[in-house]
């Protein structure tokens, strides 16, 4: 049997949990700690989850002092808390599976750093990308050498929900971090991943020229004056019936004075192998304008691909080869989100090393607390990690 402990229970954890179960039918809930009790017990019922002979509790403290029941931990919570209570598991030693982004200021980065130097062997971070079927093949050609040697990557995210981050409750800077914690956070990874390069530094560039503006900072649909002629109000949404993330019943204004998320974003990356990065990220893109993915550029060869299409592409430079690769895949995270919780509970079993490594968070999180202080600064900003040797790059492939 597996007692596996979950700190914030939210749709996500759940899912994850249900997952872990179907797995290996020995994995059992054993607790949770969440501050909405009742909520809680919605996503899990909502996933299947059973949660009969599991005991709830309202704080992480209160899970933490029954950890000795426990084999492993997945914490759940919003971002702005996965610093503060990791920092509280570290001292456990158990599992851990830490959902991104590990840290949203420099200073909790610090304090995630420190708490786990020499702990970290055992905590999976939440980054599917890096884990799907798609990238792993894509991993495969790029480790091959059929590109020769790689100097650009041009890599895109335009995210077709993107009215998560100005309607719903993502839209709270203070907790989330921003948007680049939220999405580069993944991009980054995957990046660094199939480039098994250091990145040394960074400068981005942020805009807001869609969503936000001079409405009341507490302002909604239903108290709105303007809903009739606004495309993102409910009434409007049902017509296009397509809400792109917003919301399709009463939402937060996304054109209120209190959004600070930007709504499209862009970063140049400079490697220590000399391999240029340029990223951008867009939240006004919808339906069949989604594109994420990059293209890959070396000397013998161009690879494209996108998990949008699940396509990669493969042009030689020297030769005639065009090469079409469909990877389907029909499961969360394109597939990712499975092969990370096999990986974590081979992590709980010992029988394998995480995948998806603390460090590889810490950097990821590093590169985007970066682009966001280089976006408000106009500065290129070095890469680091406090407390981490230069460099530091996943032992995993």
């Amino acid at each position: 049997m597996i007692r596996l402990a979950v700190i914030g229970s939210g749709l996500r954890a759940a899912s994850l949990v249900k997952l872990a179960q179907e797995m290996d039918p020995r994995v059992r809930l054993a607790a949770v700690a969440d501050p909405d009790g009742d909520n809680a017990k919605s996503h899990l019922r909502s996933e299947g989850v059973a949660f009969d002979d599991t005991c709830f509790y309202d704080s992480a403290d209160e899970l933490i002092a029954q950890a000795d029941g426990f084999d492993a931990l997945m914490l759940g919570t919003r971002c702005d808390l996965h610093t503060p209570i990791a920092v509280k598991l570290a001292a456990l030693g158990l599992p851990l599976f830490l959902e991104k982004p590990v840290s949203i200021t420099f200073e909790q980065l610090a304090e995630l750093s420190a708490a786990f130097s020499g702990r970290d062997k055992k905590v999976v971070v939440s980054f599917p990308l890096r884990m799907t079927p798609l990238c792993q093949r894509v991993n495969e050609i790029v480790q091959s050498g059929r590109l020769g040697v790689i100097n650009q990557v041009v890599a895109f995210n335009d995210v077709p929900y993107g009215g998560v981050y100005f309607g719903q409750w993502y839209r709270d800077h203070k907790t989330t971090g921003g948007l680049w914690l939220q999405k580069a956070t993944h991009d980054f990874d995957y990046i660094n991943h199939l480039l098994d390069a250091t990145p040394l530094a960074i400068a981005a560039t942020s805009t807001r020229k869609v969503y936000g503006g001079n409405e009341p900072a507490d302002l909604r649909c239903s108290t709105c004056t303007k809903t009739e002629l606004c495309p993102e109000s409910p009434a409007n949404i049902l017509k296009r019936g397509d809400d792109g993330g917003m919301g399709k019943e009463d939402h937060a204004c996304a054109f209120s004075s209190s959004i600070e998320n930007q709504d499209a974003g862009s970063a140049m990356v400079m490697y220590d192998d000399a391999t240029q990065l340029s990223y951008t990220q867009n939240f006004v893109s919808r339906r069949s304008a989604a594109r994420r993915g990059a293209r890959i550029t070396g000397y013998y060869a161009t690879l494209d691909f996108d998990w949008f299409t699940e396509k990669i592409r493969v042009t030689e430079h020297h030769g005639q080869a065009v090469d079409d690769i469909h990877v389907p895949v029909a499961e969360g995270h394109h597939g990712g989100d499975s092969v990370l919780i096999k990986n974590f509970l081979h992590v709980i079993r010992g029988q394998a090393a995480s995948k998806s490594t603390l460090d590889d968070g810490l950097l990821s999180a590093a590169m985007c607390l970066a682009a966001r202080e280089s976006a408000s600064t106009g500065s290129f900003q070095d890469i680091s990690v406090p407390g981490r040797a230069s460099g530091i790059r996943s032992e995993v492939r």
